[in-house]
């Protein structure tokens, strides 16, 4: 069997070669290794090859068994054994090609499977920002954007985005619980990939803060692409899942600057 695993390890000497040493002696094999270092902290990006009869679950215990944190095991194939590096170039390329494919793209590479690391975050929002500098070089004049006639709305309980009188777009807060606050964000699908998604989500994870929320929890249906792109074109940082439900996205409101409601903003 083959699983893609993601663990954070502490950033000390030898954390990663426990972990390598309680793969080897469980006969698990390493396949494939990409580290991104934080403060305090790595995130390890690995593919190993179990013996047949091992879960996900079993993986999740060894790793957590060598000291990993916040361990997340999906099932994988050999076309996962890409350098990460080139795959990243391959989807740059992609996007001066057809802009328009950088939500493929995100999900490609991130998925839902796991949090993002810092490494991958900056990523993110270089292709994104690749993606809006092809958009604007075809575009007649940026004066013609139709997101410049976009106003904002915030309110206390969210955000909406309108043009005229017409209801664009829109980002809720409801339920705060232990510190985390459920969220939903909506944007009309003939407005998206214009930037509104990443304006509400930015508005409303100030608002999320004002309440003293330490997190926003958005859900979504699996399907949905968009999640990605948005999360990663503002410029925070999430957790994103796959559950039973559909997508879990957990937003870290650690830095946001908390806002009060504003009219016509």
């Amino acid at each position: 069997m083959f699983y893609r695993v993601r663990t954070r390890l502490a950033d000390s000497p030898g954390a990663l070669a426990r972990l390598a040493q309680h793969c080897g002696d469980a006969e698990v094999n390493i396949l494939a290794l990409q580290i991104y270092p934080e403060l305090g902290a790595v995130t390890d990006d690995l593919v190993v090859e179990t013996p047949d009869a091992w879960s996900a679950a079993a993986v999740v215990e060894l790793v957590s068994g060598a000291g990993g944190d916040e361990v997340s095991v999906v099932p994988c194939a050999t076309h996962d054994l890409v350098d990460q590096p080139a795959a990243w170039l391959r989807a740059a390329m992609a996007v001066l090609d057809d802009p328009e494919a950088v939500s493929r793209e995100l999900t490609g590479l991130l998925g839902p499977r796991v949090s993002w690391s810092a490494t991958e975050q900056v990523r993110a929002e270089a292709l994104i920002a690749i993606a809006e500098r092809v958009r604007s070089n075809a575009a007649p004049s940026p004066a013609a954007s139709p997101t410049s006639v976009v106003e904002y709305d915030v309110h206390e309980t969210g955000v909406t985005a309108r043009i005229g009188q017409h209801v664009v777009g829109a980002a809720t807060l409801h339920a705060l619980v232990d510190g985390a606050v459920e969220a939903g964000v909506e944007v009309a699908p003939a407005w998206r990939r214009l930037g509104i998604g990443r304006h509400l989500l930015r508005q409303l994870s100030g608002l999320a803060a004002a309440r003293g929320a330490e997190e926003m929890v958005l859900l979504a249906p699996a399907s949905e692409e968009g999640v990605v792109p948005v999360l990663a074109a503002s410029g925070m940082r999430g957790r994103i899942r796959l559950t039973e439900h559909g997508l879990s996205v957990h937003v870290s409101l650690a830095g946001v600057r908390p806002v009060g409601a504003l009219v016509g903003r």
